[in-house]
């Protein structure tokens, strides 16, 4: 088969042969960009804006670890606040106190004592220092809650809190 091609080669004229040999070149470059460099290259800046990413979602959690750490520490105990008011009211004011009425979405009473919160773009510093609030001052902690990152915007969650009064 190469010697067929030589052959086929050999008579063509000198102008062909420069244009045969110009074009192989080509189509070699362009499959080694298209089949090797390209996806290679984009493969390598895909994973530098991944790592790029995470390497600030992990500064952002050690901030904020520090600063969870520093509410942990200073749970003094004190005469609880709010203790003839409905948890419904205290949860909606705190909320509203503490910068997080926007973000409040619903407000599910499960009985006296117990209520289902969800918020939606809530700044995660300021849930954490409403949780603290709520815990130290009017003695309702979060039993359970789930937590997740609001898309690609820094500090911004969502969550779903039950909040009961006299649990801790």
């Amino acid at each position: 088969m190469i010697d067929n091609l030589r052959q086929w080669f050999e008579t063509l004229a000198p102008r062909e042969r420069l244009a045969v040999v110009a074009g192989t070149i080509a189509v070699v470059f362009a499959l080694f960009y298209y089949a090797l460099w390209h996806p290679l290259n984009s493969a390598l800046n895909t994973a530098r804006t991944r790592v790029t990413a995470e390497t600030n979602q992990a500064r952002w959690m050690l901030g904020i670890r520090d600063e969870a750490r520093l509410l942990q520490a200073s749970g003094t105990q004190t005469a609880l606040k709010g203790q003839n008011d409905s948890l419904l009211s205290i949860v909606d004011a705190t909320s509203r106190s503490n910068g997080l009425g926007e973000a409040v979405r619903h407000i599910q009473p499960d009985n006296n004592d117990k209520a289902i919160v969800s918020l939606q773009k809530a700044n995660f510093n300021q849930l954490l220092f409403w949780l603290r609030s709520l815990q130290s001052d009017y003695g309702i902690s979060a039993t359970e809650m789930t937590i997740s990152r609001n898309g690609d915007t820094p500090g911004q969650v969502e969550a779903r809190l039950t909040l009961v009064r006299g649990a801790a």
